[in-house]
């Protein structure tokens, strides 16, 4: 199960009573949050369902990670099957690249390879760079949910913020204070190019920026 929306700020005030948004707005999507506060929302949200919480943060403060499994088992995130989870989460990357480019049903109408997600004209799904006013030093996000959908029925996966996935970047090296984590999608402040489904980039976990939010997804039992 995918939102179908980015986590906007109602979303998360009321998770987590407070925002640390800089462009406020309950509409537009929840920027300024690192990684780790993103997992730490999944978990508060799983937990408001009566969800079993995805992450084991016991340990986040010295940058360690656990993942919860059902039937009480923990593992090491490189072994971790989310196929076995049942709490709200975020994506991997591959997970992120299905739904962007519109999964089976995107397949089927033969638009799975589409540029952007949804279309490759860019002004129908996306915020980015030229449309959001960051051309002209006013740049901003935007209340989620404006732009044409994409196969599935999913916003903004292209634009308007980027977004955090699970993933660690592996070409980095692994220290406790140093993981790189992948985000995808580009933002209001992304050229064209950034915002198509196949750019990746990478931040320290412990990094905010108000061209950064992410979106929830769950596997669904």
């Amino acid at each position: 199960e995918v939102c179908r929306y980015l986590t906007t700020q109602k979303m998360w005030l009321e998770v987590m009573d407070c925002n640390p948004s800089k462009f406020e707005g309950p509409y537009k999507p929840v920027d300024s949050v690192t990684w780790w506060e993103a997992l730490e929302f999944c978990n508060k949200l799983s937990e408001k369902y009566n969800l079993e919480p995805v992450y084991d943060l016991s340990k986040s403060k010295q940058g360690l990670l656990t993942i919860k499994e059902l039937k009480g088992k923990t593992v090491n995130p490189k072994i971790a099957n989310f196929k076995n989870t049942e709490g709200f989460r975020l994506p991997t990357e591959v997970e992120w690249e299905w739904f962007a480019r519109g999964g089976q049903i995107a397949i089927e109408e033969g638009t799975f390879d589409y540029t952007y997600s949804g279309s490759n004209n860019i002004n129908e799904v996306a915020w980015y760079y030229e449309n959001s006013g960051a051309k002209n030093e006013e740049g901003t996000t935007q209340n989620v949910g404006l732009k044409e959908a994409n196969q599935l029925g999913l916003y903004d996966c292209s634009g308007n913020i980027s977004e955090w996935c699970f993933d660690m970047d592996k070409s980095t090296k692994k220290n406790n204070k140093t993981v790189y984590r992948i985000i995808k999608g580009g933002s209001w402040f992304s050229e064209a190019s950034w915002c198509s489904v196949l750019p990746r980039f990478c931040y320290n976990s412990i990094y905010s920026s108000k061209e950064i939010g992410f979106r929830i997804v769950r596997t669904f039992q």
